[in-house]
This record gives structure tokens, C-alpha cells and sequence, in this order.
């Protein structure tokens, strides 16, 4: 997993009575959110987990990032959202780039030396991660609010549902149709990324 969605929520709280967006605590980005709040187990602990993060980002010969992983969870939730089909929106050739840029990437991991293989994977983050880890794009920031894998595919959960040609799945469409072309420009920029 891409390291930011890793930390993204790293100190969650044990969940409270009071019912929240989160599980970071009440005081989370509020003028509570101070020192009195923290445990200091829980401190020393996220701090050596930074520490073993970053020491493998900076020593390991290829980034500790698994975008097969990435990969086989976009595939799978393109094959749940198999019911927009129904709405005209086969998504078959979405899976099945998704499916080869995964197959291009397990052979570059055993054909390409360490340095090239680098490059590689953080042109793959740049294309895949906003898809995954964000609503929007570099430009734009997003709420602190939880957010479900693959968020670009939004608009395809909303029109699975839908009733068939009924207004709110004619609108609901075209949304769905931006986020596929959004997903396979990604995939051809990851693509790219191998050459």
C-alpha cells in the first residue's frame, strides 16, 4: 500500500459512545488537540513504526511498495461493480488492462534491475494513487473525512443500484462514464510507466 493511505488515520482511538466521522478522537484537529491527549505508549510506539517506514524507504534496493497488491484490489472491485453493466457500462476492458498492467508489472519485478524498477513504481504511484486514496486530484484537497477504497469508482457504486433509464441513472451516468475514463487514463499512465 502506498505509504500516505498507510498513515492516513494511524492513531485511531478506541471508538466512544459518542458517534463521530472518525475514530481519532473528539479533539482531532479541534483547539483540544493538544499534548494532554496523547498516550505515551501509543506515541513511542507510531514512532517506531515511522522510524522502520522511512528506514526502508531510504535503504531498501526497491521501494517497499506493492502496486500488484493495488492492482488485484482495483480488479476486484471492478468485478463487484459488474451490475452497471446493466446500465451500459460493460466494465470488461477496465479489468482486462488492470489484469495486464499487473502481469507487466510481476515480470518487470524479475526482469528489471533495482534503480529502473524504482522509476517505474513512483510513475505507477503518481497514476494509481489519487485513484485510490483520494476524491479528486493533486489539486484539490479533500475532506477529513473516511473514504472507501478506490474512491474514483464512486459514481459506478451509485449507478449499480439504480433503476434502469430512470432520470437519476441517466445522470448518475455520466459521472460513471468520467470515472471509468479517469481509471483507464490511469491504467495507460502506469502502463506507460513500463515501457
Amino acid at each position: 500500500m502506498p505509504v500516505p493511505a498507510m498513515f492516513m488515520a494511524f492513531s485511531e482511538q478506541v471508538p466512544s459512545g459518542v458517534k463521530m466521522r472518525h475514530a481519532l478522537g473528539w479533539w482531532w484537529h479541534t483547539p483540544g488537540d493538544l499534548l494532554d491527549k496523547i498516550d505515551p505508549e501509543n506515541l513511542a510506539r507510531d514512532a517506531r513504526i515511522y522510524l522502520e517506514t522511512v528506514h526502508r524507504l531510504l535503504t531498501d534496493a526497491v521501494l517497499p511498495i506493492d502496486h500488484i497488491a493495488q492492482l488485484d484490489s482495483l480488479a476486484g472491485e471492478l468485478i463487484r461493480l459488474d451490475g452497471v453493466r446493466e446500465h451500459g457500462m460493460p466494465l470488461d476492458g477496465l479489468a482486462q488492462r488492470t489484469t495486464a498492467l499487473r502481469e507487466r508489472l510481476v515480470r518487470a519485478r524479475e526482469e528489471l534491475d533495482a534503480e529502473r524498477l524504482n522509476r517505474v513504481i513512483l510513475r505507477i504511484c503518481r497514476a494509481l494513487v489519487p485513484l485510490d486514496c483520494t476524491l479528486g486530484d493533486r489539486f484539490a484537497h479533500d475532506p477529513a473525512l473516511p473514504l472507501p477504497s478506490w474512491p474514483v469508482l464512486d459514481p459506478l457504486r451509485r449507478l449499480a443500484p439504480s433503476e434502469l433509464a430512470s432520470d437519476a441513472a441517466r445522470h448518475t451516468a455520466v459521472a460513471a462514464r468520467r470515472a471509468c475514463n479517469r481509471v483507464a487514463h490511469a491504467l495507460a499512465e502506469a502502463s506507460a510507466a513500463l515501457g
